[in-house]
């Protein structure tokens, strides 16, 4: 199953934190599958904002995650795009 488009630019540690309908499963999947995983953010006043977009991105590390999760997940960035 593919990411959805807002997974190559979100990271796990924000979904988990700032998404409506997170289970607390999927928080605590997140937390230790995913953010571990998570590549730094350089420090941004060596790069301009465009070139920190997508850094430690979920999609990143979408294979560690059930098909499970991945479809929750694509239907919680659903429901995020819809509020957009």
């Amino acid at each position: 199953m593919k990411p959805h488009p807002f997974f190559n630019v979100v990271r796990a540690d924000e979904v988990a934190e700032c998404w409506d309908g997170v289970t607390d499963e999927l928080y605590k999947r997140l937390w230790s599958v995913l953010v571990p995983q998570q590549r730094p953010i350089p420090n941004i006043e060596d790069n301009g904002p465009a070139d920190v977009v997508g850094i430690g991105c979920v999609a990143e590390n979408w294979g560690l995650l059930t098909e499970e999760e991945q479809s929750l997940l694509n239907t919680l960035a659903a429901a995020q795009e819809e509020r957009i």
